[in-house]
C-alpha cells in the first residue's frame, strides 16, 4: 500500500508537469473558455504560493523560504507515508497525492522559478475562485481528506463501539 501511495504521487507528479507545459506552449489555450459562465483555461504565472499570497513580494529569501518548506514537507510526507499502518489505505493514499502535489509545485519553482497556474472556476461574473494547477488540487483533495478521516473516521470508530 505504501508503494501504491508512491506511485500515486508519481502519476500526479507527471500529470501536473505535463499539464504545465502543455499549457505554456500551447498559446491557444493561455485563454480558453471550455464551459462558458463556470470554466476556462487561463495562463497564470503565480510566484507566490496558495491563492497569489506572496507573489508581488520581492524579497531575495522568497524563493529559497518556500523551497525549504517545500523540501520539509515532502520529507514529512514521506515519513507519515512509510509510518502509516498498512489498514489506513485512505490515509496512504491522500499522502500520495499531498507528495505528488509538493513536488509538482516545487519541481516548477525551481525550474521556472514561479508556478503555473490554469484552472479558472468561475461563476459568471459574481464568483471567481483563485486560478489553480493539477498540484493545487491533488493537494487541497489530500488535505480534505485527511481532515475528513481525522474527524469523521474517529467518530464513525467509536460510534461502532
Amino acid at each position: 500500500m505504501r508503494t501504491v501511495a508512491i506511485v500515486l504521487g508519481f502519476v500526479i507528479l507527471t500529470l501536473d508537469l505535463l499539464t504545465k507545459w502543455w499549457i505554456r506552449n500551447a498559446s491557444w489555450l493561455h485563454d480558453y473558455s471550455v464551459i462558458d459562465g463556470f470554466f476556462k483555461i487561463h495562463y497564470v504565472q503565480n510566484e507566490g504560493i496558495a491563492f497569489g499570497l506572496f507573489h508581488t513580494s520581492q524579497s531575495p529569501w522568497k524563493e529559497i523560504i518556500l523551497s525549504v518548506l517545500a523540501i520539509v514537507a515532502v520529507i514529512v510526507v514521506i515519513y507519515y507515508i512509510w509510518s502509516t499502518p498498512l489498514n489506513q489505505p485512505q490515509l496512504l493514499m491522500s499522502l500520495g497525492l499531498l507528495l505528488g502535489g509538493i513536488l509538482g509545485n516545487f519541481l516548477e519553482r525551481i525550474v521556472h522559478h514561479h508556478v503555473t497556474d490554469f484552472i479558472e472556476v468561475y461563476w459568471q461574473d459574481r464568483f471567481r475562485w483563485p486560478t489553480f494547477n493539477v498540484a493545487d488540487a491533488a493537494i487541497t483533495c489530500g488535505v480534505l481528506f485527511i481532515l475528513y478521516e481525522s474527524f469523521m473516521g474517529k467518530e464513525s470508530e467509536s460510534t461502532r463501539q
